[in-house]
């Protein structure tokens, strides 16, 4: 993955959500971070939104792929038993794992797992979590047709503020202060899910008090599994630690 001076062409980034606009909402402004720096992104979204009290799925199908279209990313509807009823079973273990074995991607991000939120983002985070696995490991009964890949990293993005810190994962910030304009035309991209609240406020709220924690205008924080290895000391010069 080339990431030298922000330049990130030739890097490709799978991500996948339950619904149609948890991507966007969860990890949107550094993923046209990203793109803008050259990445290749990729969405599989594991339903289309059918059982959501807003909106129905042919609306909230359009909804994502303009948002899709905004962000400059591929996106892919995978088959499951649909919205509500997402559970971490080894089929649903095995389709997400070819997708990575497919598209073999350098970085894979996925929804965090806290118990305190829509069950579907939940089961998406053990999903996801399992299929990483499952894909590098050469062996996997139901991958032969594939080649095994190993992605450099598996984040995690939060969907709400109840999604925030699980199972001991490691949190760390990213300034996304140059994409909060874009950021907004993203999720506002999926209008049938704002009328009843405002989701995109409650975002861009919650990236402001992160920012000031950290010292700039907006930020989102992400999660890995564990420790990431900086390539030497002077990388670390770029980054910064918290303002409070």
């Amino acid at each position: 993955m080339h990431t030298r001076n922000g330049n990130m062409t030739g890097s490709r980034i799978l991500v996948f959500g339950a619904h149609p606009d948890d991507i966007e909402f969860g990890c949107g402004a550094v993923l046209l971070d990203a793109a803008a720096k050259g990445a290749k992104i990729d969405l599989v979204v594991l339903s289309r939104g059918e059982a959501g009290t807003h909106g129905n799925r042919s609306i909230r199908e359009k909804e994502a792929l303009n948002a899709a279209h905004l962000l400059g990313a591929e996106l892919h509807f995978a088959t499951t038993p649909g919205d509500t009823r997402l559970q971490a079973d080894l089929e649903i273990k095995l389709l997400a794992a070819k997708e990575i074995r497919r598209l073999k991607p350098d970085l894979v991000f996925a929804p965090s797992g806290h118990l305190n939120q829509h069950p579907d983002h939940r089961e998406t985070s053990r999903v996801v979590r399992d299929a990483n696995r499952l894909a590098r490991y050469g062996k996997t009964p139901g991958l032969e047709n594939w080649e095994p890949h190993a992605t450099k990293a598996l984040l995690f993005y939060d969907i709400s503020i109840e999604a925030a810190g699980t199972d001991g994962l490691v949190p760390f910030l990213v300034d996304v202060s140059s994409q909060v304009e874009k950021w907004t035309d993203l999720m506002k991209c999926h209008e049938s899910q704002t009328g009843n609240l405002d989701y995109v406020d409650l975002q861009l709220s919650r990236a402001r008090v992160l920012g000031i924690q950290a010292g700039v205008a907006s930020a989102l924080r992400l999660y890995s599994e564990g420790p990431l290895l900086w390539s030497s000391i002077e990388t670390v010069l770029s980054a910064r630690g918290p303002r409070l």
